[in-house]
């Protein structure tokens, strides 16, 4: 009592204390820390995605899945793997054109490298550079692609024109998947979860819509399509 009133308690007396470990709720949208920070993680999408033989999927779903919860802007991710996906085919057809034989040689020693060879050799000469863009979803596809017209020395305009549109379609499909997971979970950690068989579904239906249509009359000499052609 003061002079007659009564004191209203303090309204912090009131509020329950959260845990510190709760998750915060903006929502329905479980906003989960960003383990780096945004700059960070579009210079990690950049390297990664231009690095041979590294598995850049799930590192797109995961991004894809954060940008739909807020602290990734889904277009910005979509360049930068984009952008360092290209570079690298950029830097394989140059390499190919120096010393693509021997490299096709040690790329056909593994199963799906042989395979991935294949399946391009069949198409190189009908479809020329324009191979590049759907080898992105064949395995070891993208590297026999860029490094086999390296060594035929097919036109480079060619080569930058399908490039750069497999590398854009490639890094839209993957950080969509996962923005959608996490748009529909409201969680970025649960909506990578739903993401990753919903690709691996998508890659397995594009691969053998891919691999089927390669008939063996398509089948094209190894040696003649992976030799060096006129300049």
């Amino acid at each position: 009592m003061f002079y007659g009133y009564p004191i209203p308690a303090p309204e912090c007396a009131t509020v329950r204390q959260q845990p510190a470990a709760a998750a915060r709720r903006t929502g329905t949208v479980v906003i989960v820390p960003l383990p780096v920070t945004p700059i960070a993680a579009y210079l990690a999408l950049l390297v990664w995605a231009s690095v041979p033989f590294a598995p850049a999927e799930p590192l797109l779903l995961a991004a894809g899945s954060y940008a739909a919860s807020g602290p990734l802007t889904l277009w910005i991710a979509i360049v930068a793997a984009a952008f360092g996906s290209f570079a690298s085919d950029l830097a394989k057809y140059a390499l190919g054109r120096v010393a693509g034989a021997a490299l096709l040689r040690r790329l056909r020693r593994h199963r799906a490298g042989a395979r991935a060879i294949a399946w391009i050799e069949a198409r190189v000469l009908r479809s020329g550079p324009a191979v590049i863009a759907p080898s992105y979803f064949v395995p070891f596809g993208v590297v026999a692609a860029t490094i086999l017209c390296g060594a035929m020395r097919l036109p480079v305009r060619g080569v930058i024109l399908a490039s750069a549109c497999g590398a854009a379609l490639w890094s839209s499909v993957f950080l969509l998947l996962g923005y959608a997971g996490g748009a529909l979970t409201g969680n970025p950690l649960i909506g990578l979860a739903v993401a990753v068989p919903a690709a691996a579904v998508v890659c397995l239906l594009v691969r053998r819509r891919t691999t089927d249509q390669a008939g063996p009359s398509e089948s094209a000499p190894a040696g003649r399509v992976s030799a060096p052609g006129p300049r």
